[in-house]
Order: C-alpha cells, then structure tokens, then sequence
C-alpha cells in the first residue's frame, strides 16, 4: 500500500503540473492572437472608415460650396443695388429664384418663405435645415419627402449674407440617387457596407447590401435587437462626446466588426462602417482553427484528468469500504458490514425465522498474554473461518471485537451450535482448550434495534460465563427482568427530562501559555430532585439505545444558549461553547432548522456556539454530516470534530469535510513504547492543522508532563482535570466573569 502511494504522488504532481502549464501556454496563446486579430481588425477598419469619410466629406462640401459660392453672388448683387428695404429684398429673393435656370436650387427669406419648382411659395421655416442654416450653419438635411412631388429628397442649406447678416438661406435639393451614389463605393470585396446616421440613431443613407435590409429606420434599434445592448449604449456615449469608436456586432449570424465617426463638416451626422469579421483580418480563420484546436486539447486533458480522479476516488471509496467493512484480524465482515447485510435480510420481510448467535472465548485474554497477540489473531482467523465454512446459505457471521463474534441464523438448534464448537476446538496448532459461552436471541420483531438484539444475545451469554459444561443458552424471560429494568430507568429518564433534572457542567479550555479562558465544553449531568448526582455513564448508554439521548442533547444546547444569553446582558465578554450532539440526530431533517431557530430565539450570536461531533459518528454519517456541516458553517456556527486520532479514518475525512477544530485523543498524551515517534506524530498533528486553518484542542491534560509535552509540539489549547474538572454552571460563571483560570 505504502509503495502504491508512492508511485501515485509523483504521478498526481505531474498531473496536476502539466495541466497548470498547458493552462497557462493557452491562456496566453489565445490573448497573443486575439490580440493580433483585433489590432488587425481595428487598423483595417480605422483606415477604412477614414478614407470612406474624407470620400464623402470632400463630396457633400463640394456642394456646400458651390452653394456658398451662389450665396456670395448673391450678396454681390444686393451691395450693388444697394437695397436696404425688407421687402425689397424680398422681391429680390422672390425674382431670382423665378429666374434660375436651376430647378432643384432655390431661395428663402428670412421668414421661411421659399420658391420652389414651378416657383410656387411654400413656407419652409419649420424644417431644420432651414433653421440651421438660418443660424449660420451650413448643412445637409436628413432623408425627408417632397412637398412637390412626395420623393424622397436630400436639402443642402447654407445662410444667405447682406451687410455681415442673414437675410435668408439658399437651398439645394438632391435626389436619393444622388446621395446614394456617394456610397458607390467598393468594400473589401463589396463585404463591407456602410451607414450615415444622426445623433439619435435615424438612418440617413445606407449602402446597397444584404446586411442593409432595415429591421427599422434607427440603427440603434436594429443593433439592439440583434443583441448588443452594451454596444448601443457605447456607442450614445461616444456620439455624445463626438467621438470615434469600434465595436463588435453579430448581424444575421454572421460576427461583424463596427467602426463609427462623425462628419465634422456636416452637421449632425455620423460615419458607420461594418465588415465582417472573417474577411477584415486575414488571420481570423488561423485563430479560430488554434482556438479549436486549443479547446479540443484542453478537453482531452480535462477528460483523462477526470476520469483517473474519478477512479482514484472510486478507489479510495473502496478502500474506506475495507476499512469499514473488512475485518483487519480476520479478513472477513466487520460488525458494521454485519449491521448492514442483517437489515437487508429483514427488510426483505421474509416470513424466515432468524437467530441472533453472540459468543465469545473465555479468557481469551489468557491466550493473549500467553501466547501472544500473533497468536491470538491467528486463532480469532480460524474461528472466523470455521464459522463462515459451518454457516447455511442466507446466514451471515462478523467479529464485533476481540474476541466477541456474531452470526445471524437461520437454525439456531443447541446441538448444531456445540458442533460448531467442537469442530473450532480441533483447529488450534498450539492444542489449546477453546471454551465458549453464546447466548441466542429469537427474532421476533424484524423492527427491533439490532443492536439490541445483539446486546440481549450477549447478556444471556454472560450469565454462563465460568460454567462448566454449557455453552448456550437462550435469551428468555428471565433476561426480560435486566430489560425491564432498563424499561423502568427509561422511565425515570423521561420524567427527569420532564422534571428538568438534567444540568449542564462545564469544563474549561485553557491557554496553557497564559492561563486565559479560551472556551468550554458542556457536559450533561443528572441531578435528582434530592440532589443525587447521577454521572453520564449510568444513563447515556441506554438514552443512546433508546433516542433519548437526543433530547438529553437539546436539554443542554438550550442551557448552554440561556447562559450565555444571560452573561451577554450582563456585558460579559463571552468565549466559544461547544455542545456535543449524538449521531442519532442526523437521521432528522428539521435537525439544522431546529438549531438555528433555537439560537434565534435566544439571540446568542452564532460564532459563541460549536458543534461537537465524534469521529466515528462522522464516517458512520459522513455523507448527511458533509452537507450539514457545509450548510451550518454559512450561519457562522462552528464544527468540532472530538476524540480525533482514535480512529482510522480521521485524515481522510478531513480533506473533505470543513471543519473549524480539531480535538485530539488523550491517547496522545499518553507514554508509548517510542516516545520519540509520538511526539513527531503529535508535531505533525499539530503542523498540519495550522496549515489547514484548523484550532486545536487537547484533551485529557492531568498532568505537567502532559502540559510540557504540548508546549514542546507548539499546541496552546488544553482541556482535562490538570486545569479544571466539569463544574456546575454557578462555579464557572465566576470563572466565565474573570475571563482566566490561573
């Protein structure tokens, strides 16, 4: 196993390395040719739309001058008839207008008044060219109709000066052909097309091009509706503040790139030019086929990482299974595994009549010490093998402990179970003289905790243990008396809880550099109406056996909050509490919402409570308790792991499971046959909770050398009967007021 491992980190680094690399040569790779794509693209386009407005503008103010030119003329010829009177300017208006061999030129007064085709009157003071030009502005005007004919029109307007004044305006009219022929112009291989819009989007003219077929009359609108708000809204900016931009577009499909500038020379108006983003930049096609080269690399090495993690996973599944269900002495089931395959059995409803078999060796310590631990294993694997060999099929065996095992049967006969023994007694090399005691329960309520049926076989077993010459005995009613006694203490335990009996004990955690209280642990305690004390071990078994244990646990959360509560009125500065909560209450899903409206009620903030859970009730639950720790933890509540390192799966857990503090076995403390090898554990125990964000708490601290052994492996946090025994809620109040206890 050790050598597997070793040949697994270097392959992981290497893994996890190469994947880190080819991350950063794509991320780089793509940034360096989207950067030369759109460096590209917007030097292309940039020079395009340059060329296409310097076109254009020379083109329109081609015309505007040519009508300034007039309007000089015109000026001329007033200074040298010296006309000085409205209305005779008016007349002078009137009659050149008449007169002009032009027919799409004419002229207006100040006052709107204009003579048009056929030299008819018409009042023009309210369109905007009109105005512009009225204010000194030379302009073309928007798409609009003929009032002559109803076509569409184009109107050049420039202000008519007499003696430094507007006196009125001169106007041309051009044809939409004629406007359009400013756009006749070629891009990149008629791929490209253009638009001039006003400020506010309206389009005056647009190029002949499939990608020109209007949804609407505001471009704007149309880019909106193909799905770039962002752009619309850079794009009002940009106008706004007359200025120049580029932009990214997807018309009918296909992606475009957009660059836009407004035409100095003409008021109101603005120069958008569109190409498509595959013929702007002739590297467009090569980043595309790398980008997709690139992704199916990527995704090729993401799947071969996936799935060997998804088959380590599913291998450390496997290995955890053995651990859970593999017997290490004996290669076969372990009880858990027994609890499991049992349930099956009588979940099926089978109309079967089973057998629960507990026995054990006797003095099979003497064995032990004796012969030694080799020895004994050796012997607990040939029971284990006989029996399974003995069995029928539809009956199953485990070694509980020790050398305590267990089967489920289907024939439970007395003769065949001394069979059973007396074919073990001749398999031992050493000659050793086996003697069993089994005690047999008859299952008749397939309801009925396992566990305790187990518990009734053993306690039958017990009571031949040293008796010569029998070895089984069935549990009956004589044995129903121990259970109505435990019957009867269930009674009592539930009319204390009634009574409210049950107290809550607190034991300190310490700083060991500095004797300051950094937190407690709350224990329950029974305390009877005569003021008998009842210690935990007299009545937590059975509360565990019997799911009272969970309001036992309740009983104390709550007194743990209105302690607290009551020490946060008084202004006290409050440390953590942890609280421990038994396995069984992870089968309940109002759990969690339990607690939390709990400490709502008391308004206890949540970083003054934590959780304790122990070890084994962790992987027994592993999967419920994840999710519960995930979801507690984001209320701000704190989780406890408690008697860490007396189990095996410790570390594997922890890589999953978020957990805020360790508290460390007494076994620890304790002298081992290396003490040097210890203390390198206990270090890196505690190295690598500090690396891992973790608190760590020891407990079991009695005595100075316990003390000094913390100090020299750098743990600060200690907890056991060196400092303080568990005290009543009085005693650590003063102790909770002074915030230190030595």
């Amino acid at each position: 196993m050790n050598f597997e491992k070793i040949l697994q980190k270097p392959f992981l680094i290497a893994v996890f390395v190469f994947n880190i690399i080819l991350f950063g040569v794509i991320v780089f790779l793509l940034g360096y040719v989207q950067n030369l794509l759109d460096n590209d693209s917007r030097n292309n386009l940039e020079e395009i739309v340059s060329q296409n407005k310097n076109v254009i503008t020379s083109k329109l103010l081609l015309d505007l001058n040519r009508l300034d030119i007039i309007s000089s003329k015109i000026s001329d010829g007033l200074k040298n008839k010296n006309i000085t009177q409205e209305a005779e300017l008016n007349k002078f208006l009137e009659d050149y207008s008449k007169n002009s061999i032009d027919d799409s030129l004419f002229l207006a007064n100040k006052d709107g008044i204009a003579y048009v085709e056929k030299r008819i009157p018409i009042d023009i003071s309210g369109r905007r060219y009109f105005k512009l030009a009225i204010d000194g502005i030379s302009n073309i005007s928007e798409r609009t109709i003929s009032r002559i004919n109803g076509e569409y029109i184009f109107v050049g307007s420039v202000p008519l000066y007499y003696d430094n004044k507007i006196i009125g305006t001169i106007q041309k009219i051009y044809t939409e052909k004629q406007m359009n022929e400013l756009f006749a112009a070629s891009l990149f291989s008629s791929k490209g097309y253009m638009y001039v819009i006003n400020s506010e989007g309206y389009i005056i003219l647009h190029t002949k091009h499939i990608n020109c077929a209007l949804k609407s009359d505001n471009y704007f609108r149309d880019v909106y509706e193909y799905g770039n708000a962002e752009a619309v809204r850079k794009m009002k900016e940009d106008i706004k503040a007359n200025k120049s931009g580029f932009m990214e577009n997807v018309v009918n499909g296909e992606k475009t790139f957009s660059a836009y500038t407004p035409i100095e020379q003409v008021h109101d108006w603005y120069l958008v030019t569109s190409v498509p983003t595959d013929v702007i930049a002739e590297n467009g096609n090569v980043v595309m086929k790398i980008f997709y080269m690139v992704m199916v690399a990527l995704v090729l090495i993401f799947l071969v990482s996936i799935c060997y993690f998804a088959w380590n996973k599913r291998r450390q599944k496997r290995t955890l299974e053995k651990i859970a269900f593999v017997d290490n002495v004996t290669g076969g089931n372990t009880y858990n595994k027994f609890l499991v395959d049992v349930q099956e059995l009588l979940n099926k409803g089978t109309d079967k009549q089973f057998y629960v078999l507990n026995f054990d060796v006797d003095n099979f310590k003497y064995i032990n010490n004796f012969y030694g631990f080799a020895c004994g294993d050796k012997i607990l694997r040939q029971i284990y093998n006989s029996v399974n060999s003995w069995m029928q099929p539809g009956e199953t065996a485990a070694r509980i402990s020790g050398d305590q095992f267990v089967c489920l049967l289907l024939d439970a006969d007395e003769k065949r179970i001394e069979s059973l023994f007396s074919s073990i007694r001749g398999i031992t090399e050493e000659n050793l003289m086996l003697h069993f005691s089994a005690g047999v329960y008859i299952i008749k309520d397939y309801s009925e905790n396992l566990n305790l049926m187990v518990d009734k076989a053993s306690v039958a077993a017990q009571t031949i243990k040293g008796v010569l010459n029998q070895h089984v005995v069935y549990y009956s009613k004589q044995f129903d008396d121990q259970t109505a006694r435990n019957e009867e203490l269930k009674r009592d335990l539930k009319l204390a809880i009634k009574n409210d009996e049950f107290v809550a004990f607190y034991q300190p955690k310490v700083d060991i550099n500095s004797g300051k209280l950094v937190g407690a642990e709350a224990l329950i305690r029974w305390q009877t109406k005569d003021n008998r004390l009842i210690p935990p071990g007299d009545f937590i078994p059975l509360s565990e056996k019997t799911g009272l244990v969970t309001d036992l646990d309740m009983i104390v959360f709550e007194k743990v909050l209105a302690f607290l509560r009551r020490s946060l009125d008084e202004g006290i500065e409050c440390v953590p509490i942890s609280v421990n909560f038994s396995r069984l209450h992870f089968a309940n899903e109002s759990f969690l919402p339990t607690l939390l409206q709990t400490m709502e009620r008391y308004q206890v903030p949540a970083h003054l409570i934590e959780l304790e859970l122990t070890e084994s009730a962790i992987f027994d639950n592993f999967s419920i308790i994840y999710d519960f720790t995930e979801k507690v933890r984001e209320y701000g509540v704190a989780v406890a792991m408690d008697d860490f390192g007396s189990g095996y799966s410790s570390l594997n857990m922890l890589k999953d499971l978020a957990i805020d503090t360790l508290k460390i076995d007494r076994a620890f403390l304790e002298e081992a046959a290396d003490n040097e090898k210890r203390n390198i554990i206990f270090v890196s125990v505690v190295e690598m909770a500090r690396k891992l964000n973790i608190s760590l708490v020891v407990e079991g601290v009695e005595t100075g050398e316990n003390v000094s052994l913390m100090r020299e492996c750098g743990c600060n946090i200690a907890q056991g009967y060196y400092f303080a025994r568990p005290m009543e809620e009085s005693k650590f109040a003063e102790l909770f007021r002074e915030g230190k206890l030595c």
